[in-house]
């Protein structure tokens, strides 16, 4: 247990690494199944960190599960058999294709060693209290998915930030030195509609249709397309509860939901128009089928595979970062 050497210029803090060091040494043997971790002093001598540090970096294997206190005599390995499962609780805002995606992704990353639960709030900002509120304590792990216009960080302060990850939104502001793999939607919606500015000049104006009891639209997302209209000169209307007979050709439309997307296609075919040519269409967040519906769909989106493998590797780690995951183009023949 010699070979610790810290990284001054790790995003990591210093206990995280020194567990990870711990954790490496388990993983490899050197440090087998009863043995007694350095105590508090031993480690702070042969380590050179501080007492807090080796004791923080102790306390988060306990929670992890890879060693135990026993009162009066120090830190050990835990039996393995006890070690290997983690119990998470994720809740998700609801179940779709893309957030399928994401799910596998985390889940398959994670490994066999995670016991997972799955929640699902559906953008109801008392649902997902209620239901943080009744997990709490209960799980080793808490992936939440605050994907709502309203402030919940109240109850996100009460899950222990180093056990808290959130996962495609993250509040404005929130200051907690909590895990996210999060979308930056005020500036990915500006930053997409940027590169699509010489297709979107072939239409009269986009308009941004959602359901607005069904389907969440954060409200930087739409800030961040306001400032593209203002500063492009170009029209943009965000449309909540749209009447899809306002269909009209010579405009541009991005359905955010899948259900919209559906609706605005069985319109624009009823009247005969081509899309690509006579109108425009675009959606929000990728799907397979996107690809292939009437020639292929022209999609703004978050590469969700990534946010779950991301997900997983801090989750593994126990690394308590935010990583902005990135927006993607797919232009196809709809725009």
């Amino acid at each position: 247990m010699n070979g610790f050497k810290p990284d001054p210029n790790s995003s990591r803090t210093l206990y995280d690494q020194l567990a990870a060091y711990i954790s490496d040494l388990m993983a490899d043997g050197t440090l087998a199944e009863g043995d007694r971790l350095l105590s508090v002093g031993e480690a702070y001598d042969r380590y050179g960190v501080s007492r807090d540090t080796v004791l923080a970096a102790y306390r988060l294997l306990q929670r992890r599960r890879q060693v135990r206190a026993v009162a009066g005599k120090g830190f050990f390995v835990e039996r393995r058999d006890a070690r290997d499962t983690v119990c998470v609780f994720m809740l998700f805002d609801a179940m779709n294709q893309y957030k399928e995606t994401l799910y596998r992704e985390l889940v398959d990353n994670l490994g066999g060693n995670y016991d997972i639960r799955i929640a699902f709030h559906y953008y109801n900002a008392e649902v997902f209290r209620s239901m943080v509120a009744d997990a709490r304590g209960k799980y080793d792990y808490y992936v939440l998915m605050p994907h709502l216009n309203d402030d919940v960080t109240d109850v996100l302060d009460s899950i222990p930030a180093d056990r808290l990850l959130l996962l495609d939104a993250f509040p404005a502001g929130y200051s907690r030195n909590c895990a996210a793999v999060y979308q930056r939607f005020y500036t990915d919606a500006y930053e997409g509609l940027k590169a699509l500015l010489d297709k979107l000049r072939r239409y009269e104006a986009l308009h941004i249709v959602y359901n607005g009891r069904f389907q969440y639209l954060p409200d930087d997302y739409t800030a961040g397309a306001y400032r593209f209209a203002g500063e492009f000169r170009y029209p943009v209307y965000v449309e909540r509860d749209f009447d899809m007979e306002r269909i009209a050709a010579g405009h541009c439309y991005m359905a955010v939901s899948e259900r919209d997307l559906a609706a605005m296609i069985k319109c624009i075919t009823a009247r005969g128009l081509t899309v690509g040519h006579d109108i425009g269409l675009l959606s929000l967040d990728d799907t397979p089928l996107k690809e292939v519906l009437i020639g292929g769909i022209t999609t703004l989106t978050t590469d969700f595979a990534l946010m779950g493998r991301t997900a997983a590797d801090l989750i593994r780690r126990g690394e308590q970062r935010r990583i902005a995951n990135p927006w993607r183009l797919h232009l196809r023949g709809s725009l």
